[in-house]
């Protein structure tokens, strides 16, 4: 009997301790979106951190990459894929590199608008903290969608 109460104690405190581990934490919350850490990494991006986007139902994956200069935000979910450069230059949007690339080409240039690309080249004329990084990100991203694409944000 003790043997099976031991186990059982066991058990709980294992299922409790990955739940925790896997528990988003909010960063940021508005009436527009929701930021949250997230536990999941993607190993093509090489990414230090993560973070969950979620406008409503509808969500975005952010994926930080360390790099010499500064860092790359890769910003994506199934139907596009951006990357938000923050460095001593400033902090703007670009197209992602093909080695990121996940989202098919032709898919990816039908959802995003170009004239949105250039007009988000240079959001901020220095670089960024991470919090107002993320903050940019949720707020801009929207914007960059093609007007016959919006319903994928909201």
């Amino acid at each position: 009997m003790k043997q099976t109460i031991f186990a059982t104690t066991i058990l709980l405190i294992t299922i409790v301790s990955a739940f925790n581990a896997n528990a988003r934490q909010v960063v940021t919350a508005n009436e527009n979106y929701t930021i949250s850490t997230d536990a999941s990494i993607d190993l093509s991006v090489n990414s230090s951190k993560s973070w969950v986007i979620e406008y409503g139902e509808k969500q975005i994956q952010v994926y930080k990459h360390e790099t010499k200069k500064g860092e790359e935000y890769i910003v994506r979910n199934e139907y596009f894929e951006v990357m938000y450069v923050n460095d001593s230059k400033g902090f703007g949007v670009r197209e992602i590199k093909n080695k990121h690339a996940k989202v098919a080409y032709q898919i990816n240039s039908a959802v995003i608008c170009t004239k949105q690309m250039e007009q988000q080249e240079i959001l901020s004329p220095k670089k960024l903290d991470e919090e107002k990084a993320l903050n940019y990100i949720a707020s801009f991203v929207p914007f960059l969608l093609n007007e016959n694409y919006k319903h994928i944000l909201n």
